[in-house]
């Protein structure tokens, strides 16, 4: 180039960045920006991903192997058609006729010629126009014209009921393949927490078990990292694993089971484009995003609620994409379903899975939207802990004093800019009262007093420093109970009584029913004692 139109190589502006330059607000950029998928959305959405693994996947995944092997011309049924192309027809149609069979045929009545040339064992290459004797055979026939052209069988229910009244056709076989396959997609991207990327490129057989615990695990590649190298991920690293749940594996499954491609998400699975062959390549992002955009339509117009409702209702935030599986989950391991026990429970899991770094390279990054999460949460059930106490909320226990101050400690956090994941966590380590709500009690958690944590290291198990409500003992010093607490223990104690008048139980049944509901009873009384502040040490 002439010298006036050669680029500087040095880099402009002073090494100012573009938004300094023209004055914009620079911002931190670490603030997750990416928006939680509604949980009315997801837990609709995933209780329909588990139905199409469980129940709609396999009549499909037959249907395509049924398909497949129509087409290569080496189906068992095929095995009855040889000679010329005539002397085939002309045994399919004495066959129809023998077993009541209708022509195959398209929505407008016309006969699906094709799919006859098919079923009759025609090579593709020998699938020209029929001839005109060929015509007159079908025309002379006498053989009824089904309304469509079906493949397989409908074996799966939903509700009792099959989930479709009639076999898939020819024509939406490919579409429903493709939704399968979205929907196998979601399963393994939200239960395990990876990013979609690294779900694209899982490879066949890789599923596995850990042999010491009998962990459920998954092996990939990283997605993320400066010594990555995205078109040879083998080069920089060796396969990773993470640890997942029975239902990725019956994905990952039947995923196998659907094709025997390489890749679980070939580019595509009917017809991949020639710069993408399937062989080599995985499918992309943001046609996996459109996917799952059809699934969620298709079950939404196929299916209806019994209100007349969409079975899976519009998410807030807009379009769903694979991006936000891995957010919400972080949502739905902190959130649900026994609040900051669970959350306790299956975080130090997860952490201690992450630190003992299973051969020393583990990804913890998806753990920052958890621990992101269980601050937020620490701070609702704070906010409400001390509205209730100003409310006059009783407590009693061993540990009600500790309770009550560590809720008057905590409350008083006005709050803090975080920036930063470093700084959520060292927020959380000062944040956190260790006040766990489980059912019928409230775990004001010290490892040094705690039962449970004896309990295990009585049996040799593993120290975890957060409760374990299958451990609880009523005799814990940790234990402390509110009047939401005792509420839920009148409805237990009521349950026990009723077991204990219960004439056609076995007595040994009675006997224990009425025990603990006694009990019961001793908390209920000790609570309404000692539940005003003092009353306990007053009552000593």
């Amino acid at each position: 180039m002439p010298a006036q139109c050669r680029l500087d190589c040095d880099f402009p502006w002073a090494g100012q960045t573009a938004k300094e330059v023209v004055g914009a607000p620079a911002g931190t950029g670490r603030e997750n920006k990416t928006p939680r998928i509604a949980d009315d959305t997801m837990e609709a959405l995933l209780a329909w991903v588990l139905v199409m693994i469980e129940e709609v996947g396999p009549d499909i995944r037959d249907a395509w192997h049924e398909y497949q092997q129509l087409e290569a011309g080496n189906h068992h049924s095929q095995a009855r058609y040889t000679g010329t192309r005539e002397e085939r027809l002309r045994e399919y149609l004495s066959y129809c006729r023998g077993h009541g069979f209708a022509l195959p045929g398209h929505e407008g009545g016309d006969v699906n010629y094709g799919h006859i040339k098919r079923l009759i064992g025609i090579p593709k290459a020998h699938r020209q126009e029929l001839t005109v004797p060929m015509l007159g055979l079908l025309a002379d026939s006498g053989l009824p014209i089904a309304p469509f052209t079906g493949i397989g069988l409908i074996t799966g229910q939903i509700h009792g009921r099959p989930w479709r009244e009639h076999p898939i056709t020819i024509g939406e076989l490919p579409t429903l393949v493709r939704l399968l396959s979205a929907a196998l997609f979601t399963a393994v991207c939200y239960l395990s927490g990876m990013r979609p990327g690294e779900v694209l490129n899982l490879r066949r057989g890789c599923r596995d078990a850990d042999e010491k615990t009998g962990e459920l695990l998954v092996h990939g590649f990283r997605g993320k990292g400066f010594d990555r190298v995205p078109d040879q991920p083998d080069v920089s690293e060796p396969l990773r694993p993470w640890v997942v749940v029975d239902v990725v594996h019956a994905a990952i499954a039947l995923l196998e089971e659907l094709h025997d491609l390489p890749l679980l998400f070939p580019s595509s699975l009917i017809q991949a484009h020639d710069q993408r062959p399937a062989t080599v390549n995985a499918r992309t992002g943001r046609a996996m995003n459109d996917d799952i955009q059809n699934l969620i339509s298709w079950i939404n117009s196929a299916y209806r609620r019994a209100d007349s409702s969409a079975p899976i209702p519009a998410d807030p935030a807009g379009r769903i994409n694979a991006t936000r599986y891995r957010r919400t989950l972080a949502r739905f391991i902190v959130r649900k379903p026994r609040g900051l026990i669970a959350a306790a429970l299956q975080y130090g899991h997860v952490h201690t899975k992450v630190t003992l770094s299973y051969a020393g390279y583990a990804d913890p990054s998806w753990l920052h939207d958890i621990a992101v999460e269980k601050l937020e949460l620490i701070i609702d059930h704070v906010e409400q802990d001390s509205q209730r106490l100003a409310d006059g909320e009783h407590v009693s226990g061993p540990s009600a004093d500790e309770y009550r101050a560590r809720v008057e400690r905590t409350a008083s956090f006005e709050g803090r800019v975080v920036t930063s994941v470093g700084s959520v966590e060292r927020l959380l380590e000062q944040m956190d009262p260790a006040i766990y709500h489980g059912q019928g009690m409230t775990c004001v958690w010290r490892a040094a007093t705690a039962a449970c944590r004896l309990a295990k290291l009585a049996l040799g198990l593993p120290d975890d420093d957060a409760p374990d409500e299958s451990e609880c003992r009523s005799a814990c010093a940790n234990l402390a109970y509110t009047d939401r607490d005792i509420e839920d223990v009148q409805r237990r104690r009521e349950r026990y009584w009723a077991d204990a008048a219960d004439p056609l139980a076995p007595k040994p049944r009675r006997d224990r029913a009425a025990a603990q509901a006694t009990q019961l009873s001793g908390i209920i009384d000790r609570h309404h004692m000692q539940g005003v502040p003092g009353a306990a040490e007053r009552t000593a």
